[in-house]
């Protein structure tokens, strides 16, 4: 909750329109016994982004829209909080869940969508090996705007941990 609120204002431009209850403590729980209830079903993986020295949470990553059958998929979102940017946090998270995500959930591929004006997502997707598949047109509602996406991909057998 917490993080959710020191950081609403700098998280706005690059997330969907969020209701204002989004911001409140049964909001937040809610997501979490959602997260574990996807979780136990297989439909996407929630973890938290900790300090290592401090154990402070600095923010989420998560595997999400997981599909089975012939295509073994999962849609990768993230953020970290405005404090801890740029320190590589993002980075190392998005490759502990890819490495989850391909060795535990025995995922096939994982996919990202980033407006390409987020140079630093970008930067994050590609040094985890992502490849850009294509642009995407009016992609997302992001902050009451139909944004463009570029897509991101990855999978098992191109990744290298």
């Amino acid at each position: 909750m917490a993080v959710r609120l020191a950081n609403r204002t700098f998280l706005e431009p690059f997330e969907p329109p969020r209701p204002v209850d989004f911001f409140s403590l049964k909001a937040q729980r809610d997501q979490i016994k959602a997260g574990d209830f996807q979780w136990r079903n297989d439909q996407g993986y929630a973890f938290g982004v900790f300090e290592t020295d401090t154990s402070e949470l600095v923010g989420r990553v998560a595997l999400s829209n997981i599909v089975r059958g012939a295509w073994h998929n999962a849609t990768l979102g993230y953020f970290i909080t405005q404090d801890r940017g740029g320190r590589g946090y993002a980075s190392e998270a998005v490759r502990q869940s890819v490495a989850f995500g391909f060795r535990e959930a025995r995922l096939h591929r994982v996919q990202a969508g980033v407006m390409p004006r987020n140079r630093a997502s970008v930067r994050v997707l590609e040094r985890n090996g992502f490849r850009r598949e294509g642009f995407a047109p009016r992609y997302l509602n992001i902050n009451g705007t139909w944004e463009d996406h570029d897509l991101y991909a990855v999978t098992v057998e191109e990744w290298n941990e």
